[in-house]
């Protein structure tokens, strides 16, 4: 195959989704006008899983500060912190000064906010923010498994054997979307108790988180070509028939490939997200409406053993 067939992108005929590629880092790094250097999707990503964290714990029994903001820490950095002990690297979150402190604080306010405002917010505007946030979600986790996850491997890696590993590529792409959502699985952090045990995904099935992280991954190496059984692989039985399905696939460059993998993983969030906030409205009403009928029964048993007593003391007056 030439090496000009090789480098001609499917989408060549499309200049307004090649610049809006070439764009997509740019947008994912704004900050916040002013002195303030936080990135602005930064902001909405934290403001989301602090988000997703208070409604689980919600509904499952608040824990104290502490512990929910640690199992908010894990499910934001929990990708990266799987990804960089496997390769042997520093933790992204340790190198970086602003993500945890805006990560704990956007728990905080979730939290603890005077008058429960940020997450009465978000409630009243349900589903249309739990939607918005989920979107913004996918477009991170989208670049994320691929640019920063992919491309760190068989790029920020090369010379390395490790660079030259499909099961590497795959691994690291598939937990840095989803780590935080398979430590929980395993330690139960979410729960009042931690405990470890044996891994739901193994036994019901992997989560979307997990499925849709894998998905984009497959989908990075394939539209770009990026892997070759006959070069990378020679020994490999039947490399050369792999490799024609592999090229079967249209090929696009490295950027549209990213935006291509955010768009599909904000997709399917913002789908997921939708339904997930229906079923949880239907459970926090049957909860509010559960606590109202125990609260009534507690009044009326008050009021029963008022009586009681009441009768009691007239019985003795007689």
């Amino acid at each position: 195959m030439s090496a000009a067939f090789e480098t001609k992108s499917a989408l060549d005929g499309f200049p307004s989704i090649q610049k809006l590629a070439s764009s997509y880092p740019s947008l994912l790094s704004m900050q916040w006008d002013g002195a303030l250097p936080v990135g602005i999707f930064m902001t909405l990503h934290a403001i989301r899983v602090a988000y997703e964290v208070r409604k689980g714990m919600q509904m499952s029994g608040r824990q104290s500060l502490l512990q929910e903001l640690f199992a908010m820490l894990t499910f934001s950095f929990g990708g990266a912190i799987l990804t960089s002990l496997a390769l042997g690297k520093p933790q992204a979150w340790l190198e970086n000064n602003t993500a945890v402190p805006v990560y704990s604080l956007a728990y905080v306010l979730m939290s603890k906010m005077p008058g429960d405002l940020l997450y009465w917010a978000l409630r009243q505007s349900s589903p249309v923010s739990d939607v918005f946030l989920a979107s913004v979600d996918g477009l991170i986790r989208g670049f994320g498994v691929t640019a920063a996850g992919v491309d760190m491997v068989r790029k920020g890696m090369a010379g390395q054997p490790i660079a030259d590993s499909l099961v590497a590529w795959l691994f690291v792409g598939t937990v840095l979307g989803s780590g935080g959502g398979i430590i929980d699985d395993f330690l139960q952090i979410s729960r009042t108790v931690w405990g470890f045990r044996t891994p739901s995904m193994l036994r019901s099935g992997f989560s979307l988180d997990v499925k849709l992280s894998f998905s984009a991954t497959v989908g990075y190496i394939a539209l770009t070509h990026a892997w070759s059984f006959s070069e990378r692989a020679p020994d490999f039985p039947l490399s050369s028939l792999l490799d024609m399905l592999l090229h079967a696939v249209p090929r696009i460059s490295d950027q549209e490939a990213h935006l291509l993998c955010g768009l599909l993983c904000s997709a399917v969030l913002g789908t997921a997200a939708h339904d997930q906030a229906r079923k949880f409205a239907a459970a926090e009403r049957s909860a509010q409406l559960a606590a109202r009928a125990k609260k009534t029964d507690e009044i009326l048993l008050d009021d029963d053993e008022e009586e009681s007593e009441s009768d009691s003391d007239d019985d003795i007056e007689d």
